[in-house]
């Protein structure tokens, strides 16, 4: 199996494919609701121009983005 053409092994492909996967669904998904999320979408372009290239401001952004603001819920912390 080919790897990702985009996929330079950071987080950064499968994060960003979740949230511009999600917030599609949600103006596929809940039509009323269209403005709200094309909101989100223009102010995630937005911030994802501004950090791109450092990961810790990434993973920062993918936290927020991912979890608090599309709600998936965090992982569990692995106990040792």
């Amino acid at each position: 199996m080919r790897e990702w053409p985009g996929d330079d092994g950071d987080e950064a492909c499968f994060s960003l494919h979740l949230i511009w996967g999600a917030l599609t669904d949600w103006v596929e998904l809940r039509p009323a609701e269209a403005d709200q999320a094309e909101t989100h979408m223009f102010t995630a372009a937005r911030e994802w121009l501004t950090i791109e290239g450092d990961r810790e401001t990434e993973a920062r952004y993918f936290d927020r983005w991912v979890h608090d603001i599309l709600g998936y819920e965090r992982p569990a912390p692995i106990q040792t």
